[in-house]
């Protein structure tokens, strides 16, 4: 839910991005580009205690909600 708050108040640029869900590809439509993607990882770092790596900067990890959440989740591991 936090990710989701501030990737719509954050990232979204002004545009209505409507409710988000779990499975929306973030990229593909455009709601994270590669500054928003920087961004994100300082709140995700900052948020959640986590490091993100250089390696760790893969489309994959951000591409939606959930994978965010899984990537969170196996960085805190």
């Amino acid at each position: 839910q936090e990710v989701g708050d501030f990737i719509s108040s954050e990232l979204s640029l002004g545009r209505d991005t409507g409710a988000l869900t779990a499975d929306d590809d973030l990229l593909a439509k455009g709601v994270i580009d590669s500054h928003g993607a920087m961004e994100l990882v300082g709140f995700l770092e900052d948020r959640y205690g986590i490091s993100v790596r250089d390696e760790d900067l893969v489309p994959e990890n951000f591409q939606s909600l959930a994978r965010i959440e899984q990537f969170v989740a196996s960085r805190k591991a």
